[in-house]
């Protein structure tokens, strides 16, 4: 029996440590071990699945001086000009928070130029820059004092350093408050989105993107699916759980757009590599580049259309939720 397999055994049968954020229950059956796709390592990390809501979540979890060893320069590239030109990477990046701030700015209850965004875990600022583009007003979280200065440089706005729960910043003082790929990352979703309704105005949006754990594709390809990531998610939900966990903390009327098969290559990518894997479970340094040439942006610009169009008809692997805060301002929520 080889090594991993041990640590797999060992993995799945470790006491859980956690309840379910949108149920409250304990109880849970394993869904997937998978190790970190992105720095390898002989690690392997176990999600588990709630046995009455079926929230996914990381069980048990890293410690923080763990975790801190995932979030690296290496972990979520950095696509930075050169030249005064943009690279490839930021093409791409670039062209992306265009579309979904267009999509923001849509759900607004006021003109995008009377609005203040608030983007949590802004990173390093490419759609509050979009949403500044459109003539909104906006500043950003950002935990990160790396990202956090290439997003004041790029929008020139307010970027705190902080998270969202220590922030202290004014209640009901923003339109749009916006999560993306960011409420799978976060110790406990319902306190983050309890204070994300504070900081909104009566009637204002609350935007989230985040896979969907539910999707066929989180199904087909099981540990190697890419938006899987263990162990940085900490959570994995469908449109279902997360519209309660949303309903919850006291938002109304949650609306969906899916995107299907927008990571199918880099799921196929981790599909193949995972059969390839050296004894110490390293991934083939083919698994984890970045980047790349034009090919490589018409293909994914291609393949975001085709998202857009088929995610308007089918579920699928990402969803992007809107939500409001009631018009009179009452109600806190976070019960269960």
């Amino acid at each position: 029996m080889s090594s991993n397999r041990t640590k797999d055994l060992s993995l799945e049968n470790a006491p859980m440590t956690l309840a379910c954020c949108v149920c409250g229950t304990p109880k849970a059956s394993v869904w997937r071990v998978a190790p970190d796709h992105i720095l390898g390592g002989e690690t392997r990390f176990r999600a588990v699945r709630c046995l009455r809501c079926g929230t996914a979540r990381l069980d048990p979890r890293p410690s923080d001086a763990e975790m801190s060893r995932h979030y690296t320069t290496e972990t979520y590239a950095r696509a930075e000009d050169r030249d005064g030109a943009p690279s490839e990477l930021a093409r791409r990046l670039n062209e992306y928070n265009r579309r979904l701030a267009a999509r923001a700015a849509a759900s607004l209850n006021r003109p995008v130029s009377e609005s203040r965004t608030l983007d949590v875990g802004c990173g390093d600022g490419r759609f509050l820059a979009a949403m500044i583009a459109l003539g909104g007003q906006a500043e950003g979280l950002e935990t990160d004092p790396v990202a956090a200065a290439l997003a004041r440089r790029r929008t020139g706005g307010q970027i705190h350093e902080a998270p969202l729960e220590q922030a202290s910043l004014p209640g009901a003082s923003f339109d749009l408050v916006s999560l993306l790929h960011v409420l799978e990352h976060v110790p406990d979703p319902r306190v983050t989105l309890i204070e994300a309704k504070r900081l909104l105005k009566p009637g204002g949006t609350l935007l989230l993107a985040l896979p969907n754990a539910g999707s066929l594709e989180a199904s087909v390809f099981g540990s190697t699916w890419y938006p899987l990531d263990l162990p940085r998610h900490f959570w994995g939900f469908s449109p279902r759980t997360l519209a309660r966990l949303v309903e919850e903390c006291g938002f109304e009327a949650p609306a969906f757009r899916h995107f299907p098969l927008l990571f199918l290559p880099q799921s196929l990518r981790y599909s193949l590599s995972s059969k390839d894997r050296d004894p110490k479970g390293e991934v083939p340094a083919s698994a984890s580049e970045k980047g790349g040439g034009r090919t490589k942006t018409r293909v994914f610009l291609s393949l975001l259309t085709l998202s857009e169009t088929l995610g308007r008809h089918f579920p699928g692997e990402v969803m992007e939720m809107t939500a409001q805060t009631p018009q009179s301002g009452i109600g806190v929520g976070g019960t269960r």
